[in-house]
């Protein structure tokens, strides 16, 4: 009975390898495993033995392999261009308008430095999504071997960037409300330094926002090919990955498995990728993970 429920199990992965969340994977499963249940209790009624009709029934549903193209999710490489072209937009207005304010004397170079600073810290950032907006157009003529399937349901650091993200909104709101009432007693040149003081600030709530938005692991789309793993913001080649262990945490009375990678030594573009980040996985998948970072000579660690 084990063996056969296995079998199942294992159909209902396979249909499921271009799933990319647990919720939607489970939906899937739910529905495909009443309908083999309907098979095999018919199969059994006509004398079959369970094993037999197991196999009968999951044989009637079809392929997998065939079947996982039917619930394959489309997703696409313009959401990295579109947040490139937001966050590029933005570092140019702010760029803009501290050369104005230190052309036209309103800005000293300090005034500025902390700004320039601000937008040359970012670049990595937009460097990176690039690279991997490349390598993923590259990647679309290869078949991928499956999704990461991950949560919904936040992990503690998602629950602690929360706050820091809604301030961040905040903020920015309570900037974009200029005090007019001090407009009257500042002279010409202040209320100039006044408006592109606040015009700075929201432009760098803006880009902080955008930075929250893509490190969150929802709005991560990770999936393995068979040179490595695609992230969001990063391409990662198996041969860059040195070891990886599980980490399982619990948030709403839910286990939520997370797989660390470690990298090698060596200097790499790469590193920078998931250095202070987890990948979230679905609990059915952990053996499918464990085997695919075996084939490729991956350790498993308890600890790094």
């Amino acid at each position: 009975m084990e063996e056969e429920k296995n079998n199942v199990d294992n159909f209902l992965q396979s249909v499921c390898r271009f799933v990319s969340t647990e919720e939607r994977a489970q939906d899937i499963q739910d529905e495909l495993r009443d309908h083999i249940d309907s098979y095999i209790d018919e199969y059994i009624h006509d004398g079959m033995n369970i094993e037999d009709a197991t196999s009968k029934a999951l044989k009637q549903m079809g392929d997998p392999y065939y079947l996982s193209n039917n619930f394959k999710e489309n997703i696409s490489n313009n959401r990295r261009i579109f947040i490139v072209g937001l966050t590029v937009s933005f570092m140019a207005i702010l760029a803009s308008v501290n050369i104005y304010g230190y052309i036209n004397n309103i800005y000293t170079f300090s005034d500025i430095f902390m700004n320039l600073v601000f937008i040359i810290l970012n670049i990595p950032i937009i460097v990176l999504l690039l690279k991997t907006h490349k390598k993923s157009k590259k990647l679309d003529t290869s078949n991928p071997v499956f999704y990461i399937q991950s949560y919904k349901t936040s992990t503690w650091y998602e629950n602690m960037l929360k706050p820091i993200k809604w301030l961040c909104i905040f903020s920015f709101a309570i900037n974009l409300i200029p005090d007019f009432n001090i407009f009257d007693l500042l002279s010409k040149s202040e209320i100039i330094f006044e408006y592109l003081n606040t015009i700075t600030i929201s432009i760098m709530y803006l880009i902080m926002i955008i930075v929250f938005y893509t490190a969150s692991p929802k709005s991560q789309n990770n999936i393995i090919y068979p040179e490595g793993i695609l992230t969001f913001e990063s391409f990662i080649p198996w041969d860059k990955i040195s070891a990886y262990r599980w980490v399982k945490e619990h948030s709403k009375n839910k286990a939520i498995y997370s797989i660390e990678l470690k990298f090698k030594k060596k200097p790499s573009s790469y590193k920078y990728s998931l250095r202070s980040q987890l990948i979230k996985v679905s609990s059915s998948q952990i053996n499918l993970v464990d085997e695919v970072f075996k084939s490729n000579g991956i350790d498993k660690r308890q600890c790094f």
